[in-house]
């Protein structure tokens, strides 16, 4: 007789449990050394570091041509205007990337794996903001829109900035923050006629007005020096130190920003991108608004419930969320 020989149930079962050990090893191997996810990580990196290298070149070269001080940081979301710091700058990257203050910075429309990409690369995703918000680049009015800021201040130690760009759509009056009262204006505020910062008192001969391009990236801060002396600075640099006879209360007025507060809104502000806006008192900041769109039902505060997609301004000194006090809707930039 011939006596036939098999594999145990037992030593089957082991065979296939180490077979599918094997398996698991060798799918998980292949998955993360995916030659294809492989090379466009590769080439994302590589596209992003020429990126940063072609914009150090920019900032480097305005710096010699500007003998070495520059009045203002390259900040833009268009994407024209990348282009010109950043030749090599794609359609495909558009919306996904933004320069700051001189910076590469990623927007949410990148996908997971580009986020952990750009973040190898050490490039950030700025954002200050709770979770319940979304940063944006700017806020832009069309005329109708402002926000009160509900800072009421008697005394001249206060302090207004703004930093802000005129659109293409620019037109009209245009007071970018600010409070009015009879014979007394704490605000920073273009004319429109002259393209001009105006300091308070000035005449409309234009005498004592500040030339600035109308299509930069402005930074002006106005404040008192002291009792007789206000200074205005534009692009950190003293553009004007006017005298005035005294300092008198602003009547209990609230400071506006895409406006000045003269009884109503006064001079509202139209084509005007405002990228933040601050408050002072005593050299410390009381107030600072960063462009934001809520990302679900939030309070404004005012107490006020403000459904999701709501645009505004949301003060993280303070950790409170301001909106449209006018009528319309803001047009907002693009996401941070």
């Amino acid at each position: 007789m011939k006596i036939k020989k098999g594999i145990s149930l037992i030593v089957l079962i082991i065979t296939i449990i180490v077979v599918i050990i094997l398996a698991a090893v060798v799918i998980l191997t292949i998955s993360k050394n995916n030659p294809i996810e492989s090379a466009k990580e590769a080439r994302f990196k590589e596209e992003v570091r020429t990126f940063q290298d072609e914009l150090a070149l920019a900032v480097s070269k305005q710096y010699t041509t500007a003998g070495g001080h520059r009045d203002t940081k390259i900040t833009t979301s268009d994407f024209n205007e990348i282009t010109e710091y950043i030749p090599s700058f794609t359609k495909k990257y558009e919306g996904k990337f933004i320069i700051r203050d001189d910076e590469l910075i990623y927007t949410n429309k990148l996908d997971d794996k580009e986020k952990k990409y750009v973040e190898s690369l050490h490039i950030n995703k700025r954002s200050v903001l709770p979770e319940e918000y979304q940063e944006l680049d700017y806020l832009e009015s069309t005329g109708t829109q402002y926000i009160d800021t509900k800072f009421k201040e008697n005394s001249p130690s206060a302090g207004y900035y703004a930093k802000y760009q005129n659109s293409a759509d620019h037109r009209g009056d245009d007071a970018v923050m600010g409070v009015l009262s009879p014979n007394r204006c704490l605000t920073t505020s273009l004319r429109s006629a002259a393209t001009c910062w105006k300091e308070s008192g000035v005449g409309s001969d234009g005498s004592q007005l500040v030339a600035v391009v109308s299509t930069d990236i402005v930074e002006s801060y106005l404040n008192y020096l002291n009792s007789q002396k206000r200074r205005i600075d534009v692009n950190e640099q003293t553009k004007m130190i006017g005298d005035i006879s005294s300092v008198t209360s602003i009547n209990n007025k609230s400071c506006y920003i895409f406006a000045t507060n003269y009884g109503s809104p006064y001079g509202n502000v139209n084509g005007v991108r405002i990228f933040n806006a601050k408050i002072t008192l005593n050299d410390k900041v009381v107030r600072n608004f960063i462009p934001c769109r809520a990302l679900r039902q939030v309070e404004n505060v005012e107490g006020t419930i403000c459904n999701e997609g709501t645009l505004g301004m949301y003060d993280i000194v303070e950790g409170k969320f301001y909106t449209n006090k006018g009528s319309g809707e803001f047009l907002p930039g693009c996401e941070i």
